[in-house]
């Protein structure tokens, strides 16, 4: 391995003063690990993640949800979260997320209940992107500072893959390296991480890029829409748990406090809301 590689591939810290840790079966087997759920049945700790969809479909909706749930600790579609932080680097979009936020706390009634304390939440977002795996060293640094107040993270989003990889995501060494800065940030802090991506351009039932993508994630989702408006979202994988069931979410316009407005005009915000089959919502939002 040259320097060269070493540093293409983020590793320069870790290349040469790593040991690697060994354990014989018998020592394995006295200390059983049942799952470590960040979101149960969803999301485990130190995993690497993977959500992809067509664009507009509501990834980035979903992977708000889980933020911010994560960062409050709120049960998401019923199921228990660990509270602690969330760094979220934004490769786009990171203009309106203020606004989302606003916007899933009046949803879900967070807001009312908890007021401006919901705003102290942990949750982190950067203002641009960083590429991967040439910066991976200031994304640590990032992520160190903030860990510094909000304690160890829990949840590190990259939306998106494309905006975030060096070089081109249909090429293995450059998804190699940008899979090994992502392992890098799952190892250290031992949290889970989440890859956003696009669907492929002809099998929209698989995601984008170099397939070494979804051969080295833990577990795969994939959001996409039905005739109905209705989105689903499908697991589809699940390396070492049992793939949950299908879920269904409409996109509810929620409108924002005038304080928020462009101008007099009134403002409204998509916010992801789950649903039955039908297009039912299951807990009905805030009206307008």
């Amino acid at each position: 391995m040259t320097e060269n590689s070493i540093i293409r591939f983020g590793c320069e810290a870790t290349a040469y003063s790593r040991k690697l840790e060994t354990l014989f079966a018998s020592d394995l087997m006295r200390k059983p690990r049942p799952h470590d759920w960040l979101v149960r049945g969803f999301l485990e700790h130190d995993t690497l993640v993977l959500l992809f969809g067509d664009p507009a479909v509501g990834k980035s909706l979903l992977a708000l949800d889980w933020a911010a749930s994560v960062a409050t600790g709120r049960d998401w579609c019923g199921n228990r979260v660990e509270r602690g932080l969330v760094f979220y680097l934004a490769g786009e979009g990171h203009h309106g997320l203020s606004r989302r936020l606003k916007a899933w706390g009046i949803a879900t009634g967070m807001e009312c209940l908890r007021g401006e304390e919901l705003w102290d939440m942990p949750l982190v977002v950067s203002r641009h992107s960083v590429g991967l795996p040439s910066e991976t060293r200031m994304a640590i640094e990032a992520i160190d500072k903030a860990a510094d107040r909000g304690g160890k993270p829990r949840l590190i989003i990259i939306d998106t893959l494309a905006r975030c990889i060096d070089g081109n995501e249909n090429s293995a060494s450059d998804m190699g390296g940008f899979i090994a800065a992502c392992d890098e940030m799952r190892r250290r802090y031992g949290c889970a991480v989440l890859i956003l991506h696009h669907s492929g351009h002809e099998n929209k039932n698989r995601a984008r890029a170099h397939s070494s993508l979804t051969c080295a994630v833990d577990a795969a989702y994939h959001m996409h829409g039905l005739n109905s408006g209705i989105r689903r979202l499908d697991c589809t994988k699940s390396k070492d748990f049992e793939p949950p069931a299908a879920r269904h979410f409409i996109i509810h316009k929620t409108l924002l406090p005038p304080e928020w407005w462009d101008g007099n005009a009134p403002t409204t915000v998509p916010v992801l809301v789950e649903c039955d089959e039908s297009g039912k919502a299951i807990n009905e939002p805030p009206p307008f």
